[in-house]
């Protein structure tokens, strides 16, 4: 019991600790001090830095699938080593790596999340010489080709395609010493303006009282259209809002020395608002920080 009481303490101090260097951080930037910062921008170089050999992982693989009339086998090693023949007619589409909820790590970075094909072209290939042929001659309907990938594609009707990025290999292991020939990093904004305090709050608030957008939505529902809606569509839309208020106030808590400004709108699962407008932006991620 008494080693409980101390863990909650230490917890307690961290908590207080954390919430006094985000308002003083904030503080700092509503005055112009940029030597006060030093602290908070450590915290975020250091998140930064986290994230950004995270996403490397995640730039690593890519996949594909494609229907129709496919069939062959095209497989390379770089630009330089191929083997392969193929015909296909077919719809296709690319996308990164095999882990769906991480396709959001593109979305925030704006980058593509699928590249979609569709079309009749045949190719040849051996050693370091390829032929693709389109029809149209003008089209350009094969799955993403990268000059140092390593890549196999199968096609008996279903077209399976997989690659594997040597360029993004050489990318993820120059990141652990801050080097970056993908150019692909985000960086620290110095001019960003932080409230690195209100998100820490919104985050906590967030997480605490996420799951009260059930009976919130149930109540408005049941106001606007009436009691079958409300615990049908009222229920399910809470359900639904509760636990992106949830996972949104995890981010927030773990990133709240960025500042950013908020997610969803309104900011609190309780606020005085001029309208029930409720929405998800997306987050600052694809910004130069």
């Amino acid at each position: 019991m008494k080693n409980n009481w101390k863990q909650l303490l230490r917890m307690m101090v961290l908590i207080a600790t954390l919430a006094c260097t985000a308002l003083y951080a904030q503080q700092a930037a509503e005055e112009d001090d940029d030597d006060v910062l030093d602290l908070n921008k450590i915290v975020v170089k250091g998140e930064l830095y986290i994230w950004n050999r995270v996403s490397d992982v995640l730039d690593l693989f890519r996949l594909g699938i494609g229907a129709g009339g496919s069939v062959g086998v095209d497989a390379c090693i770089t630009k330089y080593m191929n083997l392969g023949a193929m015909y296909n007619k077919e719809h296709g589409v690319d996308f990164p790596h095999f882990i769906p909820p991480f396709w959001l790590a593109h979305y925030y970075q704006q980058k593509p999340i699928f590249n979609i094909h569709d079309g009749d072209y045949q190719t040849y290939a051996i050693g370091p010489f390829r032929k693709e042929e389109f029809y149209p001659t003008d089209a350009n309907v094969t799955f993403t080709h990268n000059p140092w990938e390593i890549r196999l594609e199968v096609a008996i009707l279903l077209h399976v395609y997989a690659e594997i990025d040597l360029a993004e290999i050489f990318d993820f292991i120059a990141g652990f010493v801050c080097f970056d020939p993908s150019g692909d990093d985000q960086e620290i904004d110095p001019s960003a303006r932080r409230k690195p305090v209100d998100q820490l709050g919104r985050g906590v608030c967030n997480i605490c009282f996420g799951l009260l957008e059930i009976p919130i939505n149930v109540l408005r529902v049941t106001e606007e259209e009436g009691d079958m809606p409300g615990i049908s569509k009222g229920v399910a839309l809470g359900v639904w809002r509760g636990l992106i208020r949830e996972v949104v106030g995890v981010v927030e808590l773990v990133t709240f020395p960025f500042g950013w400004t908020p997610i969803i709108e309104p900011e609190y699962v309780i606020q005085k608002t001029k309208s029930s407008y409720w929405t998800v932006r997306r987050p600052s991620f694809h910004k130069r920080y």
